[in-house]
């Protein structure tokens, strides 16, 4: 009985054991037929690439030459990034038979042959080869044939996206990509200018890869060509459209080089809708090797606020003007020091008897002393705001391509009238703020836009640099029309007369005042000086500054030129390189 009971015992158990292995097997073949159905599906799951793709470059040895991300180009078309290079990349010489030409191939690579044998000797996957910059290495067309007759199926040379070229320029606008180095595996990304602010845009759907069949000793097939393959899709990479004129963009920069302009920016809006055109950052950047941490180079100074100085008498005559202080022709008196809160004419004799527009025109200290007393921070400020400045004045929009709020320019700065904790009360305040002293900061794009709202009668534009952004086929995705920036709640526009008598002060400026060695120009220019004191480092500097527009008889560019941190003693070169930039814009009209 007992030998009975245990034999069932023994069989039931045996028979849970079929049943578990049956259960296992079915769930292993459920999984399995999953895996055939759903793999070229769910790409996601497998660093968006399907199984049969995985498992077929399991057999092969290859690497990426584009990133898939979007590119942009100049409001012509001309390519801001994205240039393709023929470039080498070494494969894994796993009979050592690179050693065999490596004087002839370290020539052609442009390197030594035992730096090169080392590093080939070391590699475990496809190395793109690229000189001491870190750029990959450009092989002529010359000596392609021969460098792929020495080392067959060890080198090959393909197309290379080059996202910039490695030189410095003044394009802080459009910023870099920053290496994710704790996500490896991961596509650089933006991290500044509009590579930053069109990050969710332009980062793509995958990378174009570049590969060769195997054996199983990691061997070449010699019947087996090299195999590029792309994402499939007709969408991406988007391309980006700037309103930047590179030709005038380049052009621009060489001017402040020439000038020696070690810090600073040009701003060159068009007059018409307040497109940026150029726009120059001083110090230059090298987009192709930027230190994040080092923010003196890859910061747009364009966007930067700084302290106007005499620029800022604009925004006090205007307010001034819309609030009745004062009456066009009424005389004031300078006499060389205001004889009130240590203030002085920048003229040491004076300048005599002389109405607000002569005042502007000579940009007498006095004149908008006086003035700012007279007026209260409330004016001045509703007129700052009224002229776009203590504001950002980018072009900007809500919800716009799944993004919640689309602004290009990055890190715009608003600027700023009155401190947050200045007492505004005090009429030694207002008379500073006045001069364009104190707590005053203009950026240069604001400045420029000045202009382009004055020659608009007091609309404030919106200043654009991205203009329309397409598919990879051509097709529109989103087109960004120009348009004016909003009034803030509560404010309004100056009045018209009031921007024609600051229009026309500023012909005068530059026909008879302190921008008169414009006045042999290829064009009628119109416009308004500045300097502003400041300190660097407990040392007293200057902010030179001057912007205006051209041709009088029909203004076509807008344009703000800083000089920042000069001597004290230095006479203004932001004057002369206005100048210089006005006919540049003239000869190439």
């Amino acid at each position: 009985m007992l030998r009975r009971h245990s034999s069932f015992i023994r069989q039931r158990r045996i028979a849970y054991i079929a049943l578990g292995i049956m259960v296992l097997l079915l769930i292993l073949c459920f999984r399995l037929a999953w895996i055939q159905a759903t793999a070229g599906i769910h790409l996601s799951f497998y660093g968006g690439h399907s199984l049969k793709e995985m498992s077929a470059r399991q057999r092969q040895e290859g690497i990426a030459i584009d990133s898939g991300r979007g590119q942009f180009t100049d409001r012509h078309g001309q390519p801001l990034t994205g240039g393709i290079v023929w470039t080498p990349v070494l494969f894994p010489d796993v009979d050592g038979k690179a050693a065999m030409h490596g004087q002839e191939l370290a020539k052609l690579l442009h390197t030594r042959k035992e730096q090169l044998l080392t590093r080939w000797k070391g590699l475990q996957s496809p190395l793109i080869w690229r000189d001491g910059r870190g750029e990959p290495v450009q092989i002529h067309p010359n000596e392609a044939g021969k460098l792929l007759k020495l080392a067959p199926s060890l080198i090959e040379l393909v197309p290379y996206a080059q996202r910039y070229t490695n030189l410095p320029n003044g394009r802080q606008w459009l910023g870099f990509l920053y290496e994710r180095g704790e996500r490896a595996g991961e596509l650089p990304m933006g991290a500044a200018g509009l590579e930053r602010t069109l990050e969710p845009l332009l980062s793509g759907v995958g990378e174009t890869f570049v590969s060769r069949s195997v054996d199983a000793q990691r061997r070449p097939l010699a019947h087996m060509p090299l195999r590029v393959s792309a994402p499939s899709n007709a969408h991406y990479p988007l391309q980006v459209q700037t309103t930047i004129d590179l030709p005038l963009q380049e052009q621009v920069e060489k001017l402040t080089e020439s000038n020696h302009l070690a810090e600073g920016a040009v701003v060159v809006l068009d007059a018409g809708n307040a497109d940026v055109l150029a726009m120059v950052s001083r110090p230059f950047y090298n987009p192709a090797h930027v230190d994040p941490q080092q923010q003196t180079d890859w910061s747009n100074r364009a966007l930067k606020a700084v302290t106007p100085g005499s620029i800022f008498k604009l925004v006090t005559a205007a307010a001034a003007l819309e609030s009745g202080v004062v009456q066009p022709q009424e005389q004031f008196h300078c006499h060389g020091a205001y004889g009130k809160y240590g203030l002085s004419c920048w003229k040491k004799e004076g300048h005599g008897t002389l109405n607000l527009e002569e005042g502007l025109v000579v940009s007498c200290n006095s004149v908008f002393a006086h003035l700012g007393e007279r007026l209260n921070a409330e004016q001045i400020q509703a007129a700052a705001s009224a002229l776009g400045l203590s504001r950002t004045v980018g072009w900007q929009d809500r919800n716009l391509a799944g993004l919640p709020q689309f602004r290009p320019l990055d890190h715009e700065e608003k600027g700023a009238v009155f401190g947050s904790h200045t007492n505004t009360s005090d009429p030694g305040v207002r008379v500073q703020t006045a001069i364009g002293q104190r707590d005053v900061l203009v950026t240069p794009l604001q400045a420029a836009n000045l202009m382009v709202t004055l020659l608009h009668d007091g609309q404030v534009h919106a200043p654009r640099i991205v203009k329309r952004i397409s598919y990879a086929d051509g097709r529109t995705l989103l087109e960004l029309p120009a348009h004016a920036a909003p009034l803030l709640k509560g404010g309004r526009s100056i009045h018209t007369s009031t921007a024609h008598t600051l229009r026309d002060a500023m012909e005068q400026v530059v026909a008879q005042g302190t921008g008169a060695s414009l006045r042999n120009k290829i064009w009628r220019l119109a416009g308004k000086s500045g300097t502003a004191q400041a300190l660097k480092n407990g040392r007293p500097i200057n902010h030179q500054w001057f912007i205006g527009y051209g041709p009088i008889e029909r203004p076509r560019y807008a344009v703000a030129v800083l000089v920042q941190n000069a001597s004290t003693r230095a006479a203004n070169r932001a004057t002369a390189l206005f100048g210089q930039v006005m006919d540049l814009l003239a000869q190439s009209s």
